[in-house]
């Protein structure tokens, strides 16, 4: 983040107006980015950013310009529609908004709209976005904006954003993101004495005096308010000029400035005082037809007086709208209402608006100015508007029913039903945390116990996987309640089941899906049916039961068909996917993933489509495909952050870790530490154990000694069978017993190899379980022979990783009684290693066999330039290069958009290009020399 100065030395702002226009010069040259302006009202941030647009209108950029308003916080994206449409040709297809915002998370899609329209239109002129007063943008504005401005980073797209100091939280969090992101931040302080002194000099053409400056300090720095005083001054006449020094004369200030905005107020008749204190209710800017519905008036009878305000200089023209001077004049009007006229002016305003037909959510805003606690009218437009917002935006309506919910009576009848609504609105808008916060402090002793238990498997089924502590605490407190329908006990046990297999107690688990499936006998909805038949598929899987655990997959899968698609969170084509993979069967894991991923991405279904890109991530890792899986995290990361959910983060995170772990990524592994330390400190064990695997892990990379205590939790995780979700797998056990005899924890690693022994007799025939069993006892033994039979066993493995790994291991034990066949073994391993880009396991390997005297060279492998591409960014470069959209690329190589993002941003640091047009510069220039 770049702060510039804070007090320019010539024309008040001229610094900062330097600035502004050589970030315009850099987007005509291909390059965009963001930047902010921060001032007080009055620090002169409309000037300069109004100027900054007209020099991008001078270099033939399109300009698209835009302004908040505190009347419309309640409309969903409306401040985002509004700049996008600010101009005759908008870069978006105005049709296709309106079927995103239709859409199921309409608020997702529209920026997938608006960032497919914008990357377009900067293939044939840069693109320039203004935005005045972003303290007032709604939060699906603000949202999408910290979304659009990191996919567009590569775009000739500039930002240019205005707003006050000290904006609403949910957009103060936006702007920090976005400066810790590179934006560059402008902070407009007060003017200081030389540059009030110069503009003392354009004005008035002289250098102020003591008494003189001692005036001018009333206008704070603030430009806007340093003008009017000096053009009141020079137009009363009331300075004079002496030898180039501009001195009052009197002493006297000029009227223009001594009398106060009300004071202008005061002066108009009485209906035109009625008719801009009317006119402050709407907001900065407003319509003729809006007034009219706020004065029950026909609009030709506003024609005097808004002449009169006109005059008065108080209100100005703008296009088909009329807007007040300044929000200084708007909000010292507003003000100076008693405060009974104020609310009851404002209630006016609602009552106009919806006996115009105004839908309410536009007038949300001002319902939440004037609402008192037990308001019944005021609550009821609140969860009208929250209702009327779903489709649009989530995060508004999670925000209006919390609204509605906390103005509710403790003795209100209706309220379980209101706080249902608030929870479920919180839960999609993925703030499945708040939704449990909120439930456990608006509850209360009149909570109906069928309410409450519908909310506690809501929210359960939402906090999954990330705490599934918590999710099983929520189930078991409702299934205490008596009386509860077949179907919502179905619902609780299924979910119970998945959180217990989560935290480790899979005979529980398989007892809460056996609840389940004896609930559901009584005749339950299908897609009830079908989380059922989940739960029971990863019950028995993960009680080793591995045929009847992918039968009752293959059975919800079934199922899903019929009903046309189950609940997000009882995806049962996932599940099978993620038992696939923990059996070794990739190939089949992969083709379910990839259809999976491809109809989540056509059908718009956004939760799905998180399910997938977690799963492939876990499988193109797995695979050894190291640049897919790190793509594949990084579009995981992308997509929580846009839609601000924590959901399978940890996924992306250990991905990130395990690729940069192989590849001895100091940069990557010094984000792990920081993964590491995390989970760590988790209340969860399993998380607990998880951090100390990671920090095992990293310590063994460094070469450093074992941690002190390390293996007591690292040593549960495998506790006799797989883990699905955490995907404890039987590989896995020869990793863990590797680290515990590192640490010295010689009799947890005997423990580790007796439960992997103990499950292998209900696997008899189970290649990948035979092929574990072996590595693990080879390696806690030392024996050669079970080693060698590990890597026979091995030898059709579809994982990569875990080949090259147990060839090692193998060479490494076999070397000292055979010299040939442990250095051919560890020669195949570093082949191995090279053939996925595992740079720092093949070098520990040369390494070891430098002191047996062999020495194997490095094979050159060209980091940067296309030679450093991966084949993916290979082909995403060259196809963006030719005037691709990301939307465009991903559904020719069926891949997400986010993936298609992380290939490019690779490719360009690769390549050493900043943007899209640079890298079509370089294409070209390429091509030319072959």
């Amino acid at each position: 983040m770049t702060t510039r100065s804070t007090s320019p030395p010539l024309r008040g702002r001229d610094a900062e107006r330097a600035v502004l226009r050589g970030r315009v010069h850099q987007l005509i040259a291909g390059t965009g980015g963001v930047v902010i302006v921060e001032g007080v009202p009055g620090s002169g941030k409309s000037s300069l950013i109004a100027d900054a647009g007209d020099t991008g209108r001078e270099r033939d950029a399109q300009v698209l310009t835009g302004a908040g308003q505190i009347a419309s916080l309640g409309v969903p994206a409306w401040l985002l529609l509004d700049t996008l449409t600010s101009t005759d040709e908008p870069p978006v297809d105005l049709d296709a908004l309106r079927r995103a915002a239709e859409r199921t998370e309409g608020g997702f899609w529209l920026v997938q709209e608006v960032h497919d329209g914008l990357e377009k239109a900067t293939l044939h002129t840069p693109v320039m976005i203004v935005i005045d007063d972003f303290q007032w943008a709604d939060l699906a504005t603000a949202a999408a904006v910290r979304t659009l401005t990191r996919r567009l980073s590569a775009d000739p797209v500039l930002w240019v954003i205005a707003l006050r100091p000290d904006p609403p939280a949910p957009v103060r969090a936006v702007i920090d993101q976005m400066s810790g992101q590179g934006a560059e931040v402008l902070r407009l302080g007060a003017l200081d004495a030389d540059a009030i002194a110069q503009v003392t000099r354009d004005v008035l053409g002289g250098t102020p005096d003591p008494g003189l400056r001692e005036a001018l300090a009333g206008a704070q720095g603030r430009p806007l308010l340093l003008l009017d005083l000096l053009h009141g001054l020079r137009d009363e006449h009331t300075v004079e000029l002496r030898g180039g020094v501009a001195a009052l004369r009197g002493g006297s200030l000029p009227r223009r400035f001594r009398d106060s905005i009300r004071e202008q107020v005061r002066l108009l008749s009485d209906d035109g005082r009625l008719t801009v204190e009317m006119a402050s209710i709407l907001g900065r800017t407003f319509t003729a037809e809006q007034l009219a519905g706020m004065l029950d008036r026909r609009p030709s009878a506003l024609l005097a007086p808004l002449r009169e305000a006109l005059d008065a200089e108080l209100i100005i023209e703008r296009g088909d709208t009329f807007a007040f001077r300044h929000d200084l004049v708007r909000e010292a009007i507003d003000a100076g209402l008693p405060e009974p006229l104020r609310r009851a002016l404002r209630r006016q305003a609602i009552e106009a608006g919806l006996a115009g037909g105004t839908p309410v959510a536009e007038i949300a805003a001002l319902v939440l100015q004037i609402a008192t606690h037990g308001d019944a009218e005021a609550i009821g437009l609140l969860r009208r508007a929250a209702a009327e917002s779903l489709v649009r935006s989530s995060a508004i309506a999670a925000e209006l029913s919390s609204q509605a919910f906390a103005l509710v009576r403790w003795d209100d009848p209706g309220r379980g039903t209101m706080l249902t609504e608030a929870v479920t609105h919180l839960v999609l808008a993925d703030r499945a945390l708040d939704a449990a916060e909120l439930f456990e402090r608006g509850r209360g002793p009149a909570l109906a116990p069928m309410v409450a238990a519908q909310i506690q498997r809501l929210i359960a089924e939402a906090i999954l996987p990330a705490d599934a502590g918590r999710a099983a605490q929520l189930c078991r407190e409702a299934l205490t309640h008596g009386n509860l329908p077949a179907e919502l006990r179905a619902r609780l046990y299924a979910v119970l089941s998945g959180a217990l297999g989560i935290i480790g107690r899979p005979t529980e688990a398989r007892q809460a899906a056996d609840a389940a499936v004896a609930a559901s006998r009584a005749g339950i909805d299908a897609r009830s049916v079908s989380a059922v038949l989940v739960a029971k598929a990863v019950a028995d899987f993960q009680l080793c039961d591995w045929s009847d655990g992918l039968r009752s997959a293959d059975d919800a899968i079934r199922l899903r068909i019929e009903t046309s698609g189950a609940h997000a969170l009882s995806l049962p084509d996932g599940w099978k996917a993620m038992m696939l993979d923990a059996a070794g069967r990739m190939g089949e894991a992969w083709r379910l993933a990839e259809e999976g991923a491809r109809l989540a991405q056509l059908d718009g279904q956004l939760a799905n489509a998180r399910v997938w890109a977690m799963i492939r991530a876990r499988i193109t890792l797995r695979s050894g495909r190291l640049d897919e899986a790190r793509a594949e995290a990084e579009a995981i990361q992308a997509m929580s952050y846009e839609l601000g959910s924590v959901s399978y983060l940890y996924v992306a995170a250990l991905t990130l870790a395990t690729v940069a772990i192989h590849r001895g990524d100091q940069a990557g592994m010094r984000v792990a530490d920081a993964m590491a330390a995390h989970m760590g400190g988790s209340g969860n064990p399993d998380w607990r154990g998880r951090g100390q695997w990671l920090r095992a892990l990293l310590d063994e990379a460094r070469g450093l000694p074992a941690g002190e205590g390390s293996g007591d939790e690292m040593a549960t995780l495998f506790s006799g069978c797989v883990r699905v979700v955490t995907l404890t797998e039987h590989a896995e056990v020869g990793v863990l017993v590797r680290l515990l005899l590192r640490a010295g924890r010689r009799d947890l690693a005997e423990t580790a190899v007796a439960r992997l022994t103990d499950e292998s007799h209900r696997h008899a025939g189970e290649p990948v379980v035979e092929a574990a069993l072996h590595h693990a006892r080879g390696l806690l033994t030392a024996d050669p022979g079970l080693l060698l039979r590990a890597v026979d066993l091995h030898a059709g493995d579809e994982r990569p990783l875990v080949r090259a790994r147990v060839s090692e291991d193998a060479g490494t034990v076999v070397v000292a009684t055979d010299r040939s066949h442990g250095l051919s073994l560890l020669g195949s391993a570093i082949e191995q290693w090279e053939a996925v880009g595992a740079d720092r396991d093949a070098a520990r390997v040369r390494q070891l066999l430098r002191r047996y005297g062999v020495r194997r060279r490095t094979p050159y492998r060209p980091r940067n330039g296309w030679a450093g591409l991966t084949e993916s960014e290979t082909k995403v470069a060259r196809m963006v290069a030719r005037g691709w959209t990301n939307r465009q690329v991903a559904d020719e190589l069926f891949l997400s958009p986010h993936t298609v993002s992380s290939h490019l941003r690779h490719a360009f640091g690769k390549l050493g290009v900043r943007s899209r047009v640079e890298l079509a510069r370089l294409v070209l220039t390429a091509d030319h020399e072959v």
